[in-house]
């Protein structure tokens, strides 16, 4: 079990880093088109559209690294005054609303990314950048998240034995 914590772990961990790596290179292309725009009277070139596509990867790519982490934001009010068994309860509950969820959204979005990458669509706008790659980041993100639950579903045990 140990290693396929690790693995999963290490593989969610990965795809956080590549969300953080979107947002430092989405602040690079914003700064740049509004310095840019600013002082040159001229935008770089698909800057919007490209910022865009990279909001893809930000959101979804982070989902499985926060949800093993236990850093999503919960409302714990009612929760922490359940016993243990209740908790335990509405946990499993919670990670099998969020697999079936996540499951349908992944079939979804996977299947829009086969169509997109097919018929090559295409952004509109300037620079005319190509739609399958964020599908794919969300196809990915999803898929990296619904493992995730299901490793701590089936890891999931009562805290009083």
């Amino acid at each position: 079990m140990s290693k396929l914590k690790n693995t999963i772990y290490n593989t969610s961990k990965f795809f956080g880093i590549l969300s953080a790596l979107s947002i430092l290179l989405t602040m690079i292309v914003v700064s740049l088109d509004v310095f840019s725009r600013f002082f040159f009277n001229s935008p770089i070139l698909g800057a919007m559209e490209f910022s865009l596509l990279l909001m893809i990867s930000i959101v979804y790519f982070g989902l499985g690294y926060t949800e093993f982490t236990n850093r999503h934001i919960s409302i714990n009010i009612i929760y922490n005054k359940l016993n243990t068994n209740q908790q335990f309860f509405i946990r499993n509950i919670n990670y099998i609303i969020l697999i079936m969820i996540s499951s349908i959204l992944f079939w979804h979005s996977f299947s829009d990314f086969l169509k997109s990458y097919e018929i090559n669509e295409i952004l509109p706008g300037m620079a005319g950048f190509p739609k399958y790659p964020s599908k794919l980041c969300l196809s990915l993100g999803i898929l990296i998240y619904i493992f995730v639950i299901l490793f701590k579903l089936f890891s999931n045990q009562k805290l009083d034995k």
